[in-house]
This record gives C-alpha cells, sequence and structure tokens, in this order.
C-alpha cells in the first residue's frame, strides 16, 4: 500500500505535466524514482508479477560495491542478501525466485559525500561530513544556476538559520559563520537548491544512469514537499534590548511583560528556567503582547537557586533571548539560605542573624569561597588567604585586617553550638565578592564572578547523562490524568506516546510532576511504557525520531524514564505520530498481559498522515486501534488540524477522550 501510493501520484503527475519540457534536463532530473528518509535513500522498482525475477532501478548517483550497500525489501520486509544478486554495472537487481504478483519492491542505500537527490522543490547534496573542526564544504555541483535565493543547509538533518552560511556560487562553497557551531566529527551536511535555480544540465558524466534491464520501470514518483517553516524577514532583537521583562516582587510573586513586538510569525515566545547547573527544568509558553503575574511556588520548583529568562524562537533555530537574571526560591524563608556562584550552600550550623548581620560558619564560607585558611589557637585567630588578599579575623574582636588594614566589623566572630561564626558580608566583600540580601527569599546571594548564562538552543539540552529534574515532590495531581484515571478500573497496560518536539517542553514538564500521583491511582497490576518521537525531517545524530521505554510497574523507573526527554528540534509543523502509535500498538500486542490496553497520546501538532513521511493514514490506525481493543486518551489541541485527525483516533473505540493541551501547564499545578 505504502508505494502503491506513491506510484499512483507519479501516474497522476505526469499524465498532467508529461508533454512539458520533454527533452529538459531539468526535468528529466525531477523523473527520478528516490527520496530521501533519514540519511537514506529510497529507490521505488516495479511491482512484481509473479514471473519477472529482474529488476532494474535508474538512479542520478554512481554507485558501486565499494561505496553502497544496498538493501532490498519487499511488501517493506527486508530480503536477506542471499536471496538476490547485485549487478553494480547494470543497475539492476536478480531475485532467487520472482516475487509475487503486486508485491512492492523498493531498495535504499546510505547517503554519502557527493550523492544528490530530488527533495520535493529543491535538489538536496551531500557535502563532506563534519570532522570537527572545517568551516568550509565545497559542493559538487554540476549545474548551471541562475539564482541561489531559497538555498537552505541541514546539518544532522536540523536546518541552519540562512544568516549562519554563506554560499559562493563562482567556487561552489558553503562557509559557516562563527555562530554556527562546528559540526561534529562524521556529522552529514546536506545542501539544498532550488530546482527552479537550475539553468542547464549536468555533464555528461554525471547524467542519469538508467538500468538496461528489459523490464519497464514504474513512472516517476515525485516525493511531496515538507511544510517547512519559512525563513523569518523580521528580526526579535536580543539581550538588553529584548522586548520582554521578568520582575520578581513582594509576596514572591514573579511579573511576565513581552511586548506585542515579540508576536512574528513562526516565532514561539516562552519563559525559560535553568538551575544552577545550567540544566532547563521549566519552559513555559508565553503569549505576546500580555503581561501576567504568579506565585513562584506554582512553578513547584524545589527551593533552590534558578536562571530566569525569555526566549522568542522559530523551528529554523533563529532565537533572541532576554539577559537571565538569578531568583531565589525558598520554601521557608525564615531559615536563611546562602547561594555562592547561584550555588546554594549546606552548612552543619546554618546561618543566623544576629542584629541584622548574617553570621555563617567560619570554615564553610571560606572553602567556599576558595580560600586557604589557617587557625591560630594560642591567639584565637583565623588568616584566610585568596588571590592575594590576606583577612585575619579575631574571635570576640569586631577589628579584622585586609592586608594588614585594620577595619571595624558589624559583629564579632563568635562561636555558636561549637561552631565559629563570622559575619558573611564582610567575608565575602572582602575577597570581591558582591553580595545581596534578598529579604522575601530569606536569602543572601554572593557572586565573585558574575557567569554568563548561554541562553543558544544547544545550552538548553543536558549534559550527556544527565537528567532534566523538575520534580517538586510526588504530591502534584493532574486534572487531566487524574481524569484518564477515573477511567481505568481494571489492571491495564499504558503507553505513554509523548511528542518530544522544541515546543511541548511545558507539557513534558506537567507529565512528569504527575505522573506518580497518576501511577498510584490506576489499579494495582497495571504496566507503563514510555515511547517518544519527533519527526522524520529532524533525525538527527542521537536525536532519535522513535524511541522506546520499556513496560515497568515502578513508578520511580516510569519517572526517571521521563525525566531524560528532552524538547528539542522540529522541522516542520506536522510530526511523526501515526509511526509512534503504530509502535504503541505493535509494543501492547506483543506484551505478554491480560490486562486491558491503553494508549494516552500527548502532542501539540498534527501528525504526517502521507508518503514519504508516513507511512500510516489515520484510518489505518484508527481500524488497528479498533481491532486491537486499545482505548486511546489524548492531551491533544482541542481545534485545528490536529484536533481534526486526532479526534478520529479516539473515537476508534468507546472509552477514548481528547482532553484539551491548553490545561497542560505546569503552572495550573502547586496551588
Amino acid at each position: 500500500m505504502k508505494f502503491r501510493k506513491m506510484l499512483l501520484i507519479s501516474f497522476i503527475s505526469i499524465f498532467i505535466f508529461g508533454n512539458l519540457g520533454l527533452h529538459s534536463v531539468i526535468v528529466h532530473a525531477a523523473d527520478s524514482l528516490e527520496f530521501r528518509e533519514h540519511d537514506d535513500l529510497i529507490n521505488i522498482l516495479k511491482d512484481g508479477d509473479g514471473e519477472n525475477r529482474v529488476f532494474g532501478f535508474t538512479t542520478k548517483n554512481k554507485l558501486t560495491a565499494s561505496n553502497t550497500t544496498l538493501r532490498l525489501y519487499v511488501n517493506a520486509i527486508e530480503v536477506d542478501s542471499k536471496d538476490y544478486v547485485v549487478d553494480y554495472a547494470n543497475y539492476s537487481i536478480t531475485f532467487n525466485k520472482a516475487p509475487d504478483r503486486g508485491a512492492e519492491i523498493h531498495i535504499k542505500y546510505g547517503i554519502i559525500p557527493g550523492f544528490e537527490w530530488e527533495e520535493g522543490a529543491n535538489m538536496g547534496f551531500a557535502l563532506p561530513e563534519g570532522d570537527g573542526s572545517t568551516r568550509n564544504f565545497p559542493v559538487s555541483l554540476n549545474y548551471t544556476l541562475n539564482s541561489t535565493k531559497q538555498i537552505s543547509l541541514s546539518i544532522d538533518l536540523t536546518k541552519v538559520a540562512t544568516s549562519r552560511f554563506t554560499f559562493n556560487a563562482t567556487t561552489n562553497t558553503v562557509t559557516l559563520s562563527e555562530k554556527q557551531q562546528v559540526p561534529h566529527s562524521g556529522a552529514k551536511v546536506y545542501f539544498y537548491i532550488p530546482k527552479a535555480s537550475i539553468s542547464s544540465k549536468p555533464s555528461p558524466s554525471e547524467e542519469v544512469i538508467e538500468s538496461p534491464s528489459p523490464s519497464p520501470s514504474p513512472s516517476p514518483s515525485p516525493s511531496p514537499t515538507p511544510n517547512k517553516p519559512s525563513e523569518s524577514l523580521v528580526q526579535i532583537p536580543t539581550g538588553e534590548r529584548y522586548p520582554g521583562s521578568i520582575t520578581i516582587r513582594s509576596g514572591n510573586t514573579i511579573t511576565i511583560k513581552l511586548s506585542e513586538s515579540a508576536s512574528v510569525s513562526g516565532y514561539t515566545s516562552y519563559l525559560m528556567v535553568k538551575n544552577a547547573s545550567g540544566q532547563v527544568v521549566r519552559q513555559i509558553k508565553i503569549e505576546p503582547g500580555k503581561t501576567f503575574s504568579f506565585s513562584l511556588r506554582k512553578m513547584g520548583l524545589p527551593t533552590g537557586g534558578y536562571y530566569f529568562y525569555l526566549k522568542s524562537a522559530n523551528q529554523s533555530g533563529e532565537l533572541s533571548a532576554s539577559i537571565p537574571q538569578f531568583v531565589i526560591i525558598n520554601h521557608e524563608p525564615t531559615n536563611i539560605q546562602v547561594f555562592i556562584e547561584g550555588e546554594k550552600q549546606v552548612y552543619k550550623q546554618p546561618p543566623t542573624n544576629f542584629k541584622g548581620s548574617v553570621l555563617v560558619p567560619l570554615r564553610g564560607i571560606f572553602e567556599s569561597l576558595g580560600a586557604d585558611v589557617k587557625w591560630n589557637s594560642s591567639t584565637q585567630t583565623v588568616t584566610a588567604i585568596r588571590e592575594g588578599r590576606t583577612i585575619v579575623l579575631t574571635i570576640g574582636s569586631k577589628i579584622a585586617y585586609i592586608n594588614g588594614v585594620a577595619v571595624t566589623l558589624s559583629a564579632k566572630p563568635q562561636i555558636i553550638n561549637g561552631v565559629t561564626m563570622v559575619p558573611l558580608r564582610f567575608v565575602s566583600e572582602a575577597f570581591g565578592g558582591e553580595v545581596e540580601w534578598h529579604g522575601e527569599a530569606g536569602s543572601v546571594t554572593i557572586f565573585l564572578n558574575k557567569p554568563s548564562i548561554p541562553t543558544s538552543a544547544e545550552s538548553e539540552e543536558p549534559a550527556s547523562g544527565a537528567t532534566k529534574t523538575t520534580e517538586s515532590g510526588s504530591s502534584s495531581t493532574s486534572p487531566i490524568l487524574n481524569n484518564i484515571s477515573k477511567g481505568i478500573n481494571t489492571p491495564s497496560d499504558i503507553i505513554f506516546v509523548i511528542d518530544v518536539t522544541a515546543s511541548m517542553g511545558e507539557v513534558i514538564d506537567y507529565i512528569k510532576e504527575t505522573v506518580k500521583s497518576f501511577v498510584d491511582s490506576v489499579p494495582a497490576g497495571s504496566n507503563f511504557a514510555v515511547i517518544t518521537y519527533r519527526d522524520v525531517n529532524i533525525y538527527r545524530n542521537g536525536d532519535y525520531n522513535l524511541k522506546f521505554f520499556d513496560f515497568t510497574q515502578d513508578k520511580d523507573k516510569l519517572k526517571g524514564d521521563l525525566n531524560t526527554l528532552v524538547a528539542s528540534g522540529g522541522g516542520d509543523i506536522r510530526e511523526s505520530g501515526l509511526e509512534a502509535i503504530n509502535l504503541a500498538t505493535n509494543k501492547l500486542s506483543e506484551f505478554s498481559s491480560d490486562n486491558a490496553k491503553r494508549i494516552i497520546f500527548i502532542t501539540d501538532a498534527p501528525v504526517h498522515e502521507s508518503l514519504p513521511l508516513s507511512s500510516f493514514s489515520i484510518k489505518e490506525i484508527a481500524d488497528k486501534l479498533k481491532a486491537d481493543k486499545i482505548v486511546f486518551d489524548a492531551i491533544a489541541p482541542s481545534d485545528g488540524d490536529a484536533y481534526r485527525q486526532i479526534i478520529q483516533l479516539v473515537k476508534s473505540t468507546p472509552d477514548g477522550v481528547l482532553y484539551d493541551i491548553k490545561d497542560a501547564s505546569v503552572l495550573s499545578l502547586n496551588k
């Protein structure tokens, strides 16, 4: 079914346009039977007829046994290499046994530098792979161009902003700017030129290679063009000129203001929150042109120091952001907290407020500030040295010395519960630190060196092995998941199918915060699994389109799986949701259990539902859900194209319900 639909499209295209420019090389190039799938090229052969064993194929690329490994598929199932022979000289494949009548046949081979292909209205060219240092990439281009407008570049299938590279049409070289990260070793670099910009044919050595096989090839099959985001002509100012502000007011209330000028087509705006380690722990959508306030407690974050900033980004990777500012969340303001370089300090003897001066343990504060400490028991003096500056304090005396110069302290160093306590402000400022008291949060911040907090997309992904911790406790209850659990009256096998593209950050946080309570509320004996997906258009190194986390009854294991999820990427509006749902139905069928079956589908976008970006239709998946008796719940848009698609899946079985994704906000929790 998959490839027959594609061939039907091609027959219609040729019937309508077949008489236009029959001898034009551009049309000849457009007659390719190939299209890209991730980092492979798919080449469709003629359907089997039950008798023919030899099938020819047509390609623009020079394939040899040394540079290519062809893989053969019949009805989407890979054929054992022992059951066929590839003739690279004649571009043909011979089966040991003729494929059945109507069998759909295609080959797949990996893209290597120098290969080219068609992708909708564009020609794609594989450039040399990244090596971790190169910024200049030659393009093996055997065409004459009449324009270099609308060119594009992708690295590991993630689109590069046009402001971050240039193309020299004289030398046929792509050069990355300093703003663009250098591609890592082995990174796939693809360059795209509109077919309309090609004005002359390739040299004879590069013309399309056709098979001499007597078996006629099917009609050409153009690849449908993905819905790609358009380049924005309007730029949102960044840094100090960013059109938004964050203010912390009395009562630990945060106020967000975002100007209407941030309302640029294709951009989405967020409040971003990073912890002191630089990991994103909250991502909340913000609507431009409005002001809103809420308590910091509603964010559900534990006591600690965080960096807040506003960001506007589009799916092409272009973004603008405000300057991050340090914000303290302290759920017990009566207990003084000390933050040095953004990190919360923990002392054996808690800090105390003595007549307006915050006293902290002597050894703890000196070590936190990176000073070498010496204690003289006979004189009861402490000497601390840091970067050429020496401080001397004496227990019970208000006189201290900085590099031999006497100064008067606001409070004497003293012993509390057997611990020597010293005035925090003096010690910190004496070493050149910037000290600030936050009365509402009952906290003190000290910065010896103000950190530079990155706001790039790369910086918003956790370091390898790290998790994106957002838990504020297991007691958070989601009205949505709570309502779903009310309909689960018997032990069930449940798979969360989650869209993890960039716009889903806040929703993923919402699920992480509430999943434990959901697990506690469903009948004992239930099993839980997770499938995540993105988009075939943004398949990147280490960023797999589909990922399965196996079944478990352990809510901590489930929470741990969810904590590894990072919202990133997004090549176009639609995503690969049907592939993910199909995988979920297969996993539920394979899992040995008599439990009821349920899928909870979570997305904010429509899905691909046609070739070549999807192997399935909405109807096919709905029929499969019905046949397998799988209840399908969704947290998804309540209107638009996504609703039109997903409501059909929800209605495939009687008990499914669709919940509005707008209600899946972390701000609705921890009230």
